[in-house]
């Protein structure tokens, strides 16, 4: 039987061997510390993916289970050597077939890994009426109103009747909201132990319930034209059902138990009004306080935003940037990161210190901080930060000030304290 454990870890050392700043995927797509569960290895600098396939899922029908994926801006005579390592050495060990590919015609960026890296389901298959998508230890059944045309691209993701999860045991769960994204987070977790009763999987129904409250909000403001006078409501409310999507759209427990919103009580008459044509639409009103919580935080991003494209000018119409010594860029090569936003939060905490221009300093302690909230992406704070870098220039002492300092050390060595405070 293949260990895929010990070849992802010998892919990471091979990797690492040659240089590359590596975040590891593990099979569920999260990022992850431990190379043993590493299914895709991302190099940072040069913007290229190994992928380690397990002959054990569905969706691999070839042999080729080790694919490197290279992005327009890698430059391939860096990578052949190592491409022929993993091919000569790992691949021919463990009689795995090696596929190289380019990616499309850009880079490979940190998100494009997130889309790339399977979300542990296989592919949708079936009958006209019954769709099915399975992971070792579940299976996710839908169930459709209408004919599946094989034909038509990603109609067994339509016309949803009903959905159900199936554990290893054959006990089956009916999800209850017709919501396929939602559903497929739920097959994973049950896949992993979970149940639909637990706290993950309450969450996970509760994100579904709130999609759909959500959903007639939006609908209820647009039917009655209240677009001008709920504006901000509405941005909030597409706002956070762009949030709901990003976290079902990548089975990651911590990010969706994380996911905590304060309801707000105060002013609701106010809400109530701007949500009012002629009347009010009771049914809406139980989701009242919450929308108030996502609109007093859709104001405190957009106000993060804007701290943020501020320090973002300012250093780019900065010829130079003061400090007192120039940050040990060596030291983060030689780290793995868990995460971007640890990546990211470290190598400004080893610009801080060293920063002489105040303003600038301080605006980067705020991007640190709203990176650890998750207000601001991490990988647009690292560029920021790295552009910094580039323009940072050590502070040398003004010539008066160095004078000044060499008139008063003349001085100390002649008097005692005494005689100078006299």
């Amino acid at each position: 039987m293949v260990d895929y454990n010990e070849i992802a870890d010998r892919i990471f050392d091979q990797l690492k061997g040659f240089g590359h700043t590596i975040i590891i995927f593990d099979k569920g797509g999260r990022q992850t510390a431990d190379a043993k569960k590493g299914r895709s290895f991302y190099s940072k600098d040069q913007k290229f993916t190994v992928e380690l396939k397990d002959s054990s899922e569905e969706d691999n029908k070839n042999k080729n289970v080790i694919k490197i994926k290279y992005g327009a801006g890698t430059d391939l005579d860096k990578i052949k050597k190592l491409i022929a390592t993993i091919r000569n050495g790992i691949a021919k060990k463990y009689l795995l077939g090696v596929d190289v590919m380019p990616y499309t015609g850009k880079d490979i960026e940190l998100k494009d890994v997130d889309n790339m890296v399977k979300e542990g389901l296989s592919p949708t298959m079936g009958s006209t009426k019954t769709s099915y998508q399975q992971t070792e230890g579940a299976k996710l059944i839908i169930r459709h109103n209408k004919p599946v045309n094989e034909e038509v691209r990603g109609s067994r993701s339509r016309n949803i009747s009903a959905l159900f999860i199936e554990n290893a045991q054959g006990e089956r769960f009916k999800y209850p909201y017709n919501h396929l994204l939602a559903a497929r987070t739920m097959t994973q977790h049950v896949a992993e132990g979970g149940t639909p009763y637990d706290e993950l999987g309450q969450k996970i129904i509760s994100l579904s319930e709130e999609r759909n409250q959500l959903i007639q909000v939006s609908s209820y403001i647009k039917s009655h034209g209240l677009q001008e006078q709920a504006g901000d409501v509405h941005s909030a409310v597409t706002y956070r059902l762009s949030e709901i999507k990003n976290l079902l759209g990548k089975y990651n427990p911590e990010r969706i138990t994380g996911d905590i919103h304060e309801a707000d009580e105060s002013n609701l008459e106010e809400l109530k009004e701007r949500l009012t044509k002629n009347i009010f639409d009771e049914s809406i009103d139980g989701i009242l306080p919450k929308l108030n919580g996502y609109i007093k935080e859709f104001k405190q991003q957009n106000a993060y935003k804007e701290q943020f494209e501020a320090l973002k000018q300012q250093v780019e119409e900065s010829e130079t940037i003061r400090v007192s010594s120039l940050p040990d860029l060596d030291l983060m090569s030689m780290v793995v990161y868990e995460s971007p936003t640890i990546n990211t939060t470290e190598l400004i905490n080893m610009v801080l210190p060293v920063l002489e221009d105040q303003e600038i300093k301080n605006g980067l302690e705020q991007v640190s901080n709203s990176v650890r909230e998750g207000k601001i992406d991490a990988m647009e704070a690292e560029n920021l930060t790295r552009s910094i870098i580039g323009k940072c220039e050590v502070a040398r002492p003004r010539l008066a000030d160095y004078m000044e300092r060499q008139v008063f050390e003349s001085i100390a060595k002649k008097y005692s304290i005494e005689q100078i405070l006299k």
